[in-house]
């Protein structure tokens, strides 16, 4: 059974080029899977060990979440309790009476995803200048990290003590999790394993492509704070499985446990669809944390992203077992939850998870010839061919050619295909409705051309490359499509997945302000400066200062 699950392990960090990482599974006795790979230091040659810490990112909010509860539980905070009735010192937008300690840990409180343009978590909110979502509090699940950061600032105004300290002495400490740390220091660097992330920010990754160590930084917000080791992360996976309790010692009573998973938003996080793994029903956000129905039993589950960190947690409830995956890889791969998810399931029936069923360059026959992806497609005079260069049994490769280049088409993750060509890695390629669609361009049937769609003069000035100087979203570039205009990140902890339609709403003194996504009711907005010789040349993102970049 466990060399079935480390195949797959190894498989998968083979395949996806996963620096190194460990998978740990534990039942509500103990660990009985522990599994490492891979280096803690590449450079220096370093072996992942037992006492390596890694950062793991959102899964932090799990202990936030916990510590607001037990707040609740000695009457400190009430779940009803508006933020701005706790942080009178809040902007305006955060002061809504609907903007309540249970929307904010369910994420149903309008709020925008993210505010990384500075650091400090005071200095995060104080200077928020953006709005909130359009749809009623409660009614519209849209994950943020201000949420999270605003529930930090709330258990220290009411506790008198810094969350870390909460997290340290509630959670930590009583769980016996030893080498874990609510906070990353500079004192703390060489306890952590080396994060790494793509040397190219500005194109889509495939494996294959040069990593180099990632940005350290020092971390202490309530949206991320916490690294671990894996067998902590798997202490803290028991405590679920015992429902708030481990070897005896409680940190969540029978109530308030049923109530982190009870208080659940109209929806939840993406489940990742992986071969052999039993697909979810449901996924619904609760109080920081992910409750899952698959084959009728109860899962929760986390992930984790950091700048060069991916994790995550996941613990049936019914079966009594939880797998906990922490790696050294960028956190905008959901690489940790492909490990967990698969370790879980071949745990549980060994044999069911195929190690090469994840290989991305192999792709699904069926879906593939029944999808109508290969044949030659064109737009305004540029073509390309896509067709099957190896067949494996149910299973192909695909390959695409541009000008004179010709190239593997990898898969992505989110189901999309990178091609490294000159012509074609700026941009992945995506199929839809019978095209791939690619940066501005959409390649159509050769024999079935669509119209030309000129561009729009008014938002060429908007188009181009932009850069920050903020690591957990770097760059983008602004396109238009067939007369939309989208944003095209090819990565970042904090940058979207897929490409986002900018859906214009104000215009003034020379700015226009866009809605980032087609959904009327998401809060992120985008502005862009006036046009200097005809081009913008900033762009803010709620907040985050963005230039004009000198490559294109």
């Amino acid at each position: 059974m466990t060399e079935s699950a480390r195949a797959v392990i190894a498989a998968i960090a083979e395949q996806w080029a996963v620096p190194g990482g460990a998978v740990v599974a534990v039942d509500r006795g103990g660990e009985f899977f522990s599994h490492r790979f891979g280096h803690a230091d590449v450079v220096a040659g370093i072996p992942v060990a037992p006492q390596h810490l890694f950062e793991i990112g959102s899964i932090s909010k799990v202990f936030t979440s916990i510590v607001v509860i037990r707040l609740v539980r000695h009457g400190l905070l009430r779940l009803d309790d508006s933020v701005g009735a706790i942080l009178d010192w809040l902007p305006e937008p955060l002061q809504a009476d609907g903007i309540t300690i249970e929307r904010l840990l369910n994420h149903t409180a309008g709020l925008v995803a993210s505010v990384d343009a500075l650091p400090d978590e005071i200095g995060q909110v104080a200077a928020f200048a953006g709005g909130v979502s359009s749809a009623a509090p409660g009614t519209f699940f849209h994950y943020s990290n201000l949420g999270f950061i605003l529930l930090g600032l709330a258990a220290r105004q009411v506790s008198g003590r810094p969350l870390v300290d909460l997290v340290r002495a509630e959670i930590l400490e009583p769980l016996e999790m030893t080498s874990s740390i609510a906070r990353v220091t500079h004192d703390d660097y060489s306890s952590l394993a080396r994060g790494y992330q793509p040397l190219r920010d500005d194109r889509p990754w495939a494996p294959g492509d040069p990593l180099v160590q990632a940005p350290w930084l020092e971390v202490a917000g309530a949206d991320g704070n916490i690294a671990a080791t894996a067998s902590d992360l798997g202490r803290f996976a028991r405590m679920l499985l015992g429902r708030g309790t481990l070897d005896g010692t409680s940190i969540l009573d029978d109530a308030s446990f049923d109530t982190m998973l009870g208080s659940t938003a109209p929806d939840g996080e993406g489940v990742l669809a992986l071969p052999g793994v039993p697909p979810t029903q449901t996924s619904r956000y609760g109080l920081g944390i992910n409750v899952e129905t698959a084959d009728g039993h109860t899962v929760v589950s986390h992930g984790g992203g950091m700048v060069g960190y991916a994790s995550f947690l996941l613990a049936d409830l019914d079966d009594g077992i939880a797998v906990c995956a922490v790696t050294n890889a960028n956190g905008d791969t959901p690489v940790a939850e492909a490990m967990a998810r698969s370790v879980a399931a071949e745990l549980r029936s060994p044999g069911t998870v195929d190690p090469n069923g994840l290989d991305p360059h192999w792709w699904d026959a069926s879906h593939v010839e029944d999808g109508g992806y290969t044949g030659e497609f064109a737009d305004e005079g540029q073509r390309i061919q896509v067709s099957i260069s190896e067949r494996d049994g149910d299973r192909v490769k695909i390959a695409v050619q541009c000008d004179d280049d010709c190239a593997p088409l990898l898969r992505t993750w989110t189901g999309n295909a990178v091609a490294r060509t000159p012509s074609l890695d700026r941009f992945a390629l995506g199929f839809d409705d019978d095209a791939w669609h690619w940066g501005p361009r959409t390649f159509t049937r050769a024999d079935a051309a669509m119209p030309k769609v000129p561009a729009t003069g008014a938002l060429e000035p908007f188009c181009g490359h932009f850069r920050s100087y903020t690591p957990w979203f770097t760059n983008f570039r602004v396109v238009q499509r067939r007369g939309r205009l989208l944003l095209v990140a090819p990565g970042g902890v904090e940058a979207p997945t897929d490409d986002v339609e900018l859906v214009a709403e104000l215009v003034g003194r020379g700015d226009w302000t866009f809605r980032i996504g087609a959904d009327p009711r998401l809060p992120e907005r985008i502005t862009f400066g006036p046009p200097v010789d005809g081009l913008s040349p900033w762009a803010d993102r709620d907040g985050c200062r963005y230039s004009r970049a000198f490559t294109d």
